[in-house]
């Protein structure tokens, strides 16, 4: 006994032709491409850099990754000393004024 299936002519013939994968291929970049753009929209906002307030002293650089002066020294026990951030000690909105 022979078992036949059966198929749709038009799906099988579109299958078998090189447009018809082509086509399901570009769809499928299409759809992925459609994705990565609205997963990169609804990203959060951008990160903003943060000055923190005590910074590690250490072979004349200073790193100021310190929220608290107790983190600070936990870190430069025997390898440096605290300071406050410089860069937040003066304004930096302060403006210069030129006398010619």
């Amino acid at each position: 006994m022979r078992r036949d299936r059966i198929h749709s002519r038009t799906v099988n013939s579109f299958r078998r032709t090189a447009g018809g994968f082509r086509i399901a291929r570009l769809v499928r970049y299409a759809a992925a491409g459609l994705a990565i753009v609205i997963a990169a929209s609804s990203s959060p906002r951008t990160a903003h850099a943060q000055e923190y307030p005590w910074c590690l002293s250490r072979e004349g650089y200073l790193y100021c990754f310190y929220k608290t002066q107790q983190q600070c020294q936990w870190t430069a026990s025997g390898i440096g000393g605290c300071a406050l951030n410089p860069r937040l000690l003066f304004d930096q909105t302060a403006r210069f004024l030129v006398v010619s």
